[in-house]
């Protein structure tokens, strides 16, 4: 018996298709180990449609359709209403020593008390529609959806902007997009070029451009703090759009051919829409990207896919805007309140667990594959399921899908093994297996062997 190596994760090249592998709803730990992704227990419905969630004064918050909800019992996902957010649009937030701030893109402006009084402050003086808003140093920063410069509160008063309290980012006529601060520097991220600034104390404009470090990367969506970074999806100045990561007075490109190719299936105004997350399971520090037709996961430098199925349907997945709450992780899901645990559906669904990936003679001789095994967690499932194996000898066309029943609880022996009468298949050259599942077990394995003759 071959040891085979799994994969890495969701690569390969365009109308290549033997180069294609892809790793779903679990991951490559490095190790030799394929670890299944969490997945995502159900609280309580709003019947309203969630728009973003963050963390306030030890409690957690969401925005569901008109309202600003918190709650009440992470247990349960019970919740009160604290006050109304109007529009539709999702919004963004940070947080301060005094308040915390929302902004609805493009629409209000609202900061929220220790004592959860909801202000809106968009009619105050110097406030109009902002884009996004991050806290740095003691001051509230916020970009003007027009474009126009970039403007910052007194310091711990998130509802204050003096007249004279703004600054301007652009060294090209590209328009802000987004703002975060990093390693004691604010960046200012516009279509086309992304900018640190450096706060000097100065009055009325504490704000400076530290030259000469200006990235050359214009952003378009999915802003998200991750590994000690920020990463997101953009253009580098004069190539495709990709995902990049920020570095030291550069942004390199962390999303593979497999994954570029996939956003070039949508436009920047689909790809603006882009809901990031970040869940830290077991140690295991994931990135994920949810768009309108897909979802994917970042970990140890790979990718691989992420789906729910709904209405029996794999879609993108119902992870949603993610926040880390006392030490668990919970979601705003359309109307659904959730929290990340060691489960095997979302919100009570199923999932697509699929490992595949092709393997090439490079002296093009025929193969005969006896039987394949998969190392898969055998005797912790509670119902007994079932696993699927199918050939292929191209990588687009696959034969018909064997499966075989994981063991009960307690049968930790059990062995999952596919080795039919005459074989599982001749082959020339190349062979690909993917092994699936859509029902409730755990798609974590340690290893996988083929009997190759």
């Amino acid at each position: 018996m071959a040891r085979l190596p799994f994969p890495n994760g969701f690569e390969g090249t365009e109308n290549l298709p033997k180069t294609n592998k892809i790793l779903q709803n679990c991951f490559n730990n490095g190790e030799g180990q394929i670890i299944s992704r969490p997945g995502i227990q159900l609280l309580k419905t709003t019947g309203k449609v969630a728009r973003g969630q963050f963390e306030w004064n030890d409690s957690l918050y969401q925005v569901v359709s008109g309202d600003l909800i918190k709650i009440t019992n992470v247990s349960t996902g019970a919740f009160s209403v604290i006050g109304t957010i109007a529009g539709t649009d999702p919004i963004e937030t940070d947080v301060g020593f005094n308040d915390a701030v929302i902004v609805v893109r493009g629409g209000n402006s609202y900061s929220l008390s220790k004592a959860d009084v909801l202000t809106d402050t968009s009619a105050n003086s110097n406030f109009k529609p902002f884009v996004d808003v991050t806290h740095f140093n003691g001051r509230f920063v916020y970009l003007p959806e027009d474009g126009t410069p970039v403007r910052f509160s007194d310091v711990g008063a998130a509802g204050t902007i003096q007249a004279a309290s703004f600054f301007d980012a652009e060294r090209r006529p590209d328009k802000n997009k987004a703002v975060f601060a990093l390693n004691d520097a604010l960046y200012i991220m516009g279509e086309d070029l992304i900018e640190p600034f450096r706060d000097t104390g100065a009055d009325p404009n504490p704000f400076t451009r530290i030259p000469g470090a200006s990235i050359q990367n214009g952003f378009i969506g999915g802003l998200l703090e991750y590994n000690d970074t920020f990463i997101f999806i953009g253009r580098k100045s004069g190539q495709g759009i990709g995902i990049f990561a920020i570095g030291q007075g550069r942004a390199p490109r962390i999303s593979n051919e497999r994954i570029d190719l996939l956003l070039s299936t949508y436009t920047e105004q689909e790809l603006s829409e882009a809901i990031p997350g970040r869940i830290i399971w077991r140690g295991y520090d994931i990135a994920t990207f949810a768009l309108r037709r897909d979802s994917f996961g970042f970990f140890n430098g790979n990718w691989f896919i992420l789906d729910t199925i709904f209405d029996g349907i794999s879609r993108p997945w119902g992870g949603g805007y993610i926040t880390e709450f006392q030490g668990e992780y919970y979601t705003a899901f359309e109307d659904k309140i959730g929290k990340f645990a060691k489960i095997n559906t979302d919100y009570g669904g199923r999932t697509t667990k699929r490992i595949g990936f092709g393997l090439q003679d490079d002296q093009g001789n025929f193969r005969t594959v006896q039987s394949i095994e998969l190392g898969l967690s055998q005797g912790f499932n509670p119902d007994v399921g079932s696993v699927a194996l199918r050939m292929t000898r191209n990588n687009v066309q696959f034969g018909p899908e064997k499966y075989i029943n994981l063991g009960a609880i307690g049968k930790y022996a059990d062995k999952l093994k596919w080795n039919p009468p005459g074989g599982l298949g001749v082959y020339d050259g190349f062979f690909g297996i993917e092994i699936v599942t859509t029902e409730d077990v755990d798609f974590s394995a340690n290893y996988l062997l083929a009997d190759i003759r």
